[in-house]
């Protein structure tokens, strides 16, 4: 029985094997020709659908022949619960669950019996996001050893070919993160110093920029239908994607027209995504107290790193050029595969350790007298963790206070969009005279599943007041869990999906449910920040109203246009 490395990708996934000759890609699927010959052999799209008969279908199959299927669900794991396919509802970590099943019987059918696992993860994301993968890797039937961070992962699939130590930055961008991590890695050793990213910004928001720049030009695209918006969608990847080698391209239209883009209008459509990846690489730099000279080998991976305008930033921004052997689009999955042989014992001369990339605290009031963000276990802090911080109530006769759990950032305001309360409890205080003498510690441990484990104790006699586990899915009833567990199994046994329900919210009436949903599992992942709030805000009204804003209807009806390409 073996164990392998999984890159569960926002667009594309890769399993790899460790093996004699080192960490190699297994063929789990098989592209268009076409497809295979730039460079997508051994990667399966990470697509789900359904077909009329209601046969599941994934990867390539799915992102090319079927109508109804959902693409980038990795993105949904931020804070969607359901998404719609076809007609029909799934719950997001049933659909990810079942890429992870598909995942597991291509690895065996290519001869590889594997049941344990090593899943990578963005270096960015936050702990809904790792809890999920690792769940729903579980629930496919994968014993999951770890997740390892995928910059991690990939500055070890380049050390497998460099035995020198060195301090490595790896930029990981692919299909939907963006994230910049340094790393020291020192006799086989591997330790992230610092990380930064961007949790929404990939290949996907290139191929949005690109589509707009050419719908531009079309007209009467409202006319287009599902199968013809998602043949230009198609389309228009694959243009990009050869705009990383050509200097021009012909990009065919769903009614027989042709439009041709050069890299020169590609890179004045996309260069302000490339500019944004300044902010992290800056960042990282700044928190090691170190320029650019500072890093000894520079490691582009993820799809998005072909680009050659981004390659030239950023080679230009660490004075160096990226470092030569590392396949962007298979590394990290190679990585994986290592990571995976020295979790089994099977690799003695390396390690790994990952750290955190966004602070971990609670909301108290500072010396100033206001509220800020009190951090607990710092950013770049090695996992698994524990700390512990000490408060007191403001006034002598409180008898209880709210702590919440905060990840994010303490040096932006407390109210910024990077500051998410993860859970909030309300602690009864020790009955007694004075502030000093009512006062608590919060303790966090942080694993490296994402779970984080909440104590608040009476300061003076150590007794604890309250304990919490915060993981989160599609359910905090296990059961739940364990019944999408039985569907993924019996989808795979039989080879169909069983009849649901629609995703239509049942408190709004149809066509408007609909619409929402089609804002929040077509669109909305698929958008950069500013614009994807600016939707989310009318959804919001929507559902707060039961669709009786007619207004609202409208300005979300006018805010989709611009986007029906994506369904």
């Amino acid at each position: 029985m073996s164990v392998i490395g999984i890159d569960f990708g926002t667009t594309n996934s890769v399993v790899s094997l460790f093996g004699p000759s080192g960490a190699e890609p297994i063929a789990i699927d098989s592209p268009p020709a076409d497809w295979a010959t730039l460079g997508f052999d051994r990667v399966m799209p990470t697509v789900f659908g359904v077909s009329d008969s209601g046969e599941p279908i994934f990867g390539w199959a799915a992102k090319i022949g079927c109508e109804n299927r959902v693409e980038a669900v990795k993105r949904l794991f931020r804070e969607e619960e359901s998404v719609q396919v076809g007609d029909q509802s799934f719950l997001v970590e049933e659909v990810a669950s079942l890429l992870f099943a598909h995942m597991k019987k291509q690895t065996l059918a290519a001869g590889v019996d594997a049941r344990k696992c090593v899943v990578t993860v963005p270096a960015n994301s936050r702990g809904l996001a790792r809890y999920r993968t690792k769940v729903c890797a579980g629930m496919a039937g994968l014993e999951v050893l770890a997740l390892i961070n995928e910059p991690t992962a990939a500055a070890m699939a380049h050390s497998a070919k460099s035995s020198f130590d060195q301090r490595l930055m790896v930029v990981d961008w692919g299909g939907g993160t963006l994230d910049v991590t340094i790393l020291q890695a020192t006799g086989g050793v591997f330790i992230e110093q610092a990380s930064k990213g961007i949790q929404q910004l990939g290949g996907l928001d290139f191929d949005s920029r690109l589509a707009r720049s050419i719908l531009s030009t079309v007209p009467e695209t409202n006319q287009w239908s599902a199968a013809m918006k998602a043949e230009f969608r198609l389309a228009v990847e694959r243009a990009k994607i050869l705009l990383s080698t050509q200097e021009s391209v012909t990009v065919p239209l769903p009614n027989g027209d042709v439009r041709r883009v050069t890299r020169e209008e590609f890179d004045t459509a996309t260069r302000p995504l490339v500019d944004r990846v300044r902010e992290p690489i800056e960042q990282c730099l700044a928190d090691i107290r170190a320029d650019a000279g500072a890093i000894d080998a520079l490691i582009l991976v993820g799809g998005t790193c072909n680009i050659p305008l981004v390659r030239t930033l950023i080679s230009d921004l660490m004075g160096k050029a990226p470092a030569e052997g590392v396949d962007p689009m298979t590394a990290i999955s190679e990585g994986a595969a290592i990571a995976a042989s020295i979790m089994a014992g099977e690799l003695q001369d390396n390690d790994f350790f990952v750290g955190t990339e966004h602070a971990l605290g609670t909301f108290a009031i500072g010396a100033s007298g206001s509220q800020e963000f009190s951090t607990i276990i710092p950013r770049n802090h090695k996992l698994p963790a524990t700390a512990t911080e000490g408060y007191f109530p403001i006034d002598d006769a409180q008898v209880s206070v709210v702590v919440e759990v905060v990840e994010g950032d303490p040096d932006v305001p407390i109210d910024h969009e990077d500051n998410v309360v993860l859970g909030s409890f309300q602690i009864e205080l020790p009955d007694r005279a004075t502030i000093a003498e009512k006062g608590i510690d919060v303790t966090y441990s942080y694993d490296l599943d994402g779970i984080l484990q909440v104590s608040v104790s009476d300061k003076l006699t150590g007794s604890v007041l309250r304990e919490e586990e915060i993981s989160y899915g599609a359910s905090s009833d296990k059961r739940e869990l364990v019944a999408i567990a039985s569907r993924v199994n019996e989808t795979m046994d039989t080879q169909q999906v069983g009849e649901r329900t629609s995703t239509a919210d049942v408190n709004l009436p149809a066509e408007v449910a609909l619409l929402v949903q089609r804002a929040k599992t077509k669109v909305i992942p698929f958008l950069d920040h500013a614009e994807a709030e600016r939707i989310r805000g009318l959804v919001r009204i929507i559902e707060d109203g039961a669709g009786a804003n007619h207004e609202a209807v409208r300005s979300l009806e006018e805010a989709l246009a611009p986007y029906s390409y994506l369904f």
